[in-house]
């Protein structure tokens, strides 16, 4: 059977200063003709089919002969062997392995203290051991990127920014929306929006000030990392440095702070959603003596020993009280179907069979935190009057894979009970909990309340003197009993489709 065609739909690039668009061939992918390769090896001996040829990336840094040329992912973080040096007239050939694909990845290049940016939302692996080697030039991957220069830093750090005060990153949106984001902010600042012009022209001062000959990784000015200033601190200490243009030396990040927020809310991220689908972060820390939301120390341990061998799985599934749809064309419910493949999801009640995970990956933010998480794709119903939320059941278990429930789970004959409700607006759904919390959304025999019946209802069955906990809400991130925001940031992202042009 043949495979589909992948289609890489045309980027948009900057030609003799104007806006234009140029179009990558469609790839087919040509495993049908692998196939009979394979056949015809395995009749002459098992013969290797060969590696699948590299790919290049070709491009030039404005006035950076001797740059170095890597890649970080949308997170910030060096992808270890993709790196080159910018030759005569800053001219460079990064080489990437056939088999590797790049999705929502920075170019950088560094000479010394001085930077440099470009956005790449996807770079696709090689389609057949039998397609020839490929060359990219950095000016069809990367929108409004000729080559590396100043306005490549600009667009790079306003889509890093505007992901971060929604709570993602560059990693965890999406490639097309990402790509007709790129193009749209690029059409604003050419036509000289004042807040995006302000903002470029603090970075190309950054730019022209930072030192081309000497410096280290860690003092070049900017990151695309989240949790903090785009602006590194070692960059402003490591040389005298002024950001805003009034000819004095900055010892913050306020001023750069400042420029980019108010750039960032000069236009919007455009992106298009998955209907009746959500992203939903669960997560949990397990750590010894946490304080509920009574702030009192509690044992996490009651009902499960403490073994390194140990991880952390969550099982469930979508509530009874969710409405099921009883007729064909009916709207406000969840079909059979929905229900089905939302408790699959979860897990289905088996214990010990979806794992969460703590070690930086699958949507996990930071790895040996002691915060375990799990992404999972589930059913949704769009907040309309009237409409009742999916509602999930769900609790955590600690244990081995496959264990029963005995010494693994949180609280027996109890369960955690959710809305799926996108509260803070960012098109996912987080909930952060601590493990065993007999003070959380806990169903029954709950010691959050007194005087409510110790039961966890609804928001909507609740009486005023009884509050729910069954949405996503702000949490105490630190454990010291305030209230910090919403949950730690998680490397995952909304449900998202290409808009329809």
């Amino acid at each position: 059977m043949h495979s589909p065609a992948r289609e890489i739909r045309p980027l948009y690039r900057r030609a003799n200063g104007t806006a234009g668009a140029v179009a990558l061939l469609c790839m087919v992918s040509a495993c049908n003709l692998d196939g009979l390769i394979l056949t015809e090896s395995t009749r002459v001996g098992h013969k290797q089919l060969p590696d699948p040829a590299p790919q290049t990336v070709t491009g030039a840094v404005v006035n950076g002969s001797g740059a170095a040329i890597s890649v970080l992912s949308g997170e910030g973080k060096p992808l270890g062997g993709l790196a080159a040096v910018a030759q005569d007239g800053g001219k460079f050939q990064l080489q990437i392995d056939g088999t590797t694909a790049l999705n929502n990845v920075v170019l950088q290049a560094r000479l010394g203290r001085r930077q440099w940016l470009a956005l790449v939302p996807e770079l696709p692996a090689q389609p057949s051991v039998l397609a020839p080697p490929r060359t990219f030039a950095l000016a069809d991957l990367s929108p409004g990127v000729l080559q590396m220069e100043p306005t490549g830093t600009v667009l790079t750090l306003l889509l890093a920014g505007k992901l971060q005060r929604m709570g993602q990153s560059l990693g965890s949106a999406s490639s097309s929306a990402l790509v007709d984001t790129a193009i749209a902010v690029h059409q604003q600042l050419l036509a000289g929006d004042p807040a995006l012009v302000g903002f470029a022209q603090v970075v190309a001062r950054l730019h022209a000030q930072a030192k081309p000959e000497q410096g280290t990784e860690q003092e070049v000015p900017f990151t695309v990392a989240t949790g903090g200033s785009l602006l590194r601190m070692a960059f402003l200490q490591a040389q005298a440095v002024d950001v805003d243009g009034d000819n004095a030396a900055d010892l913050t990040t306020a001023a750069f702070d400042a420029a980019l927020a108010a750039a960032t809310d000069a236009f919007q991220f455009k992106a298009c959603y998955v209907p009746n689908k959500i992203r939903v972060v669960l997560q949990t820390r397990l750590l010894d003596n946490p304080k509920n939301a009574n702030c009192e120390s509690f044992l996490p341990y009651q009902w499960t020993d403490k073994k390194a061998e140990k991880r952390v799985f969550i099982t469930g599934g979508i509530h009874k009280d969710t409405l099921r749809c009883t007729a064909a064309g009916q709207t406000g419910c969840l079909t059979q179907d929905q229900i089905d493949a939302g408790s699959a999801a979860l897990g289905n009640w088996k214990p010990n069979v979806v794992p969460l995970f703590d070690d930086g990956s699958h949507g996990d933010g930071t790895a040996g935190d002691g915060v375990w998480t799990a992404a999972l794709d589930l059913p949704y119903l769009e907040p309309l009057a009237g409409v009742t939320p999916v509602r999930i059941a769900y609790k955590y278990t600690y244990g081995q894979p496959s264990q029963g429930w005995t010494d693994s789970e949180e609280f027996p004959g109890n369960q955690r009970i959710l809305e799926l409700v996108d509260v803070s607006g960012d098109h996912v759904i987080t909930r952060f909990d601590l493990f065993a919390d007999e003070t959380s959304n806990k169903d029954k025999k709950n010691g959050l309340f007194s005087g409510c019946d110790g039961q966890m209802k609804w928001l909507d069955q609740t009486a005023t003197d009884c509050p729910s906990d069954t949405r996503e809400r702000k949490v105490d991130i630190d454990g010291d009993c305030v209230i910090d925001g919403w949950p730690p940031a998680s490397s995952v992202g909304p449900l998202s489709v290409p808009c329809k042009k």
